[in-house]
């Protein structure tokens, strides 16, 4: 059974926070080889490998310097935490206003996702922002109020604990009722350890910089 491991009330001790960073490693590499096995396009195969060792260590170690109130399953790579009853809500009021004063080049967000009857919460961050509109590295264009003209099926939550949460553990609901969790991917990973859980509007990485 994996040790589960909070954050928020140890203090690290230098073996111990080795241990966590080598299982850590260990479980993003047997993560990774399995998606990097299925890419054909040797190129895109190469420059995927080369770089994987320093994203690896990168999100091992802003792990472990991380503020997150979550347990972390370091043998597995995944993060543990009570699941809601219900999925989080989009309250389209607060989220314009949230993403009309707060919104930047750099934020990390949740982005709620319909698959089929499956409703899970992702992370993603902003790369471009608009008058209107703000894009995210992933799923694209939405505008202030949370929405996409490419989905229906996708839109922006607010950041705070109980969407981050979600996001960051791989919460699912099935027909309103949890649903066994997904395993993040390793970018998600790494944005997930750049959440400043004291301030949302802060992510690690901006406030280091």
């Amino acid at each position: 059974m994996s040790e589960t491991f909070g954050f928020q009330s140890q203090l690290w001790q230098n073996d111990e926070s080795s241990r966590i960073y080598s299982e850590l490693c260990n479980a993003f590499y047997a993560r990774e080889i399995v998606r990097l096995s299925q890419l054909t396009e040797l190129k895109r195969l190469q420059r995927s490998l080369s770089s994987l060792p320093y994203y690896i260590e990168r999100a091992a170690t802003h792990i472990i310097d991380g503020n997150s109130p979550l347990n972390l399953d370091s043998q597995n790579g995944s993060w543990i935490a009570k699941q809601a009853k219900h999925c989080p809500q989009t309250q389209t009021k607060q989220l314009s206003e949230f993403y009309e004063k707060s919104a930047f080049v750099g934020l990390i967000v949740p982005v709620k996702v319909f698959e089929g009857d499956i409703i899970t919460v992702r992370i993603d961050s902003i790369d471009e922002i608009t008058e209107q509109r703000l894009h995210c590295n992933q799923f694209g264009w939405f505008d202030k109020q949370g929405l996409t003209a490419q989905s229906s099926h996708i839109n922006l939550l607010k950041p705070g604990k109980a969407t981050f949460t979600a996001a960051c553990c791989g919460h699912r609901w099935l027909e309103h009722k949890a649903y066994s969790p997904r395993v993040l991917s390793l970018r998600e990973m790494l944005l997930a350890a750049r959440i400043n859980w004291q301030n949302f509007r802060a992510p690690v990485m901006a406030r280091r910089s």
